[in-house]
């Protein structure tokens, strides 16, 4: 595998790998880590490939960790803290790990589970050992699992194979091209746009400059951290730049060796193309696309002043030399021009399924007769103009909130589990085109005697016990009962009108 060689070229070339807060990992440190524990999982499971569960945020020894499933021939299925415990656990319900690494002691289960002490034992105790090649994730392997959230409110699994990301290294490698040899490692290692630096920025023997959750809490941690950085690619949400953009430290004068923003997850506003331009006037913005069951991005741009300047939203971009786009109407008819509908993908980029979810999968993922190549329903409504390609929104009420993707029944399921709520309507609410946040409306089976805010606080309290926070509504508000439409469904058109 592609990644795997370019360790142990750089490993010989005494490279930096990732740098993390005062510490740093060597190529070579993380050539020998991760062979270490591909050892121990071969010795401990034999021919046994489960994918492995790893819990954690920004811990540095989560790559050793990665790359050593690999190399044994496994998936590893990423678990960020955000992530609470009981969804953590539900995961490997659905997995059935043999191994799992558990760096924050959430109690998953698993055959063996090893705790940070554990591990460095294992470090240790096989740190000399080199693994067979031939032993390595390879082809139709998966790589890694990727859990996102669920209609029914429980996560499902999307599978990436080794062939799918080698595909995705061919077609956006050259968009990662940089004189200089640091690359942001922002991107939470369970969510896909975390595949840019962990393979692409890897395989080209970069360093990850890593950046965790308490960092992104503390603005003025956070840019000292940057102004030492030396960074030429900048890899995110847009939100998260967003987020930066207040403080007037966020400059070409902090980061004076930046060239790229690679931008991937959610809608790339005007106002944020423009801004960036005005204080990275040297640094080109990357405007990409692409859901988790294609492999993270399909599409790519270079956004100019023609883009920045034009009334229409900023594109997604052109498809990759490989991707094949069609957009269709309800009937699966292909739509000229111009004309809006469900963008479907058509590449080596698109995985194999959902894990354990052949009904799913069914429905989502076909076998493209013209091309011979898998595709995949995206739900996405988009049109197509001189080649370039615009998001329009979800078909469905699937959404992108602060680069992860959101269900809202997921978190209505997930509402109604929280004490004296009987009913739960959620909505997000937009701004400048990009949702903001989510508002939620509930119905209170016994009256609590709670004002609106503190009630609101203890159902988000009562909330966080099962998602994550970014799927925490921001505003929740307790109705006596909810308007219906003419088909006797909540109307959610007028819960609008409330907020």
């Amino acid at each position: 595998m592609f990644v795997l060689d370019a360790i142990r070229k750089y490993a010989a070339e005494g490279r930096i790998a990732l740098v993390y807060r005062d510490r740093c990992m060597t190529y070579a440190e993380l050539d020998r880590k991760s062979d270490a524990f591909a050892s121990w999982l071969i010795e401990r499971f034999g021919e046994d490939r489960t994918p492995v569960v790893i819990y954690g945020h920004k811990e540095m020894d989560i790559l050793p960790c990665m790359y050593g499933a690999l190399k044994a021939g496994r998936a590893y299925v990423p678990v960020d803290i955000t992530v609470p415990a009981e969804r953590a656990v539900q995961i490997c319900e659905d997995v059935k790990p043999k191994a799992a690494v558990d760096f924050r002691n959430v109690g998953l289960k698993a055959d063996m589970v090893l705790d940070p002490e554990m591990l460095c034992g294992v470090f240790e105790e096989y740190g000399g050992r080199r693994v067979d090649d031939s032993l390595r994730a390879s082809g139709g392997d998966f790589a890694y699992i990727l859990f996102t959230s669920g209609s029914t409110g429980k996560p499902k699994g999307v599978p990436i194979t080794v062939a799918n990301i080698e595909n995705l290294y061919r077609e956006f490698a050259p968009w990662m091209e940089s004189d200089g040899d640091v690359v942001l490692n922002q991107i939470s290692y369970s969510f896909d746009v975390s595949v840019c630096s962990v393979y692409i920025g890897v395989a080209r023997g970069m360093t990850l400059y890593t950046i965790d959750k308490g960092m992104v809490e503390n603005l003025g941690e956070l840019f000292d951290y940057l102004g030492r950085s030396r960074l030429a690619i900048w890899v995110s949400t847009p939100s998260f730049a967003e987020m930066c953009v207040p403080s007037v430290k966020f400059t070409s004068e902090l980061m004076p060796s930046l060239e790229k923003f690679v931008f991937c997850g959610e809608v790339l506003t005007h106002k944020l193309a423009d801004e960036l331009d005005l204080r990275f006037p040297a640094a080109k913005v990357i405007n990409t696309y692409g859901p988790t069951e294609a492999t993270v991005l399909v599409t790519a741009v270079e956004i100019d002043q023609k883009m920045r300047s034009d009334e229409t939203q900023i594109p997604i971009g052109y498809p990759l030399p490989e991707v094949t786009f069609r957009i269709v109407d309800e009937n699966g008819n292909e739509l000229a021009e111009g004309e809006q509908g469900e963008l479907q993908i058509i590449s080596d980029s698109v995985g194999p399924g959902y894990f354990g979810r052949p009904d799913l999968t069914e429905r989502s993922f076909f076998l493209d007769e013209k091309t011979g190549k898998r595709g995949y329903r995206t739900g996405d409504s988009c049109f197509v103009r001189d080649r370039l390609y615009y998001y329009c929104g979800r078909l469905d009420n699937q959404i992108k909130l602060n680069g992860f993707r959101v269900e809202i029944e997921d978190v209505e399921n997930n509402l109604v589990k929280v004490d004296n709520i009987s009913r739960a309507a959620v909505l997000p609410v937009y701004e400048d085109g990009k949702v903001q946040y989510l508002a939620a409306f509930v119905l209170l089976e016994h009256p609590d005697g709670l004002s609106s805010l503190k009630r609101s606080i203890s159902i988000k309290n009562g909330l966080a016990e099962f998602l994550p926070s970014y799927m925490v509504p921001r505003k929740i508000t307790a109705l006596p009962n909810f308007p219906l439409n003419t088909n006797g469904k909540v109307d959610k058109k007028e819960l609008a009108k409330l907020l």
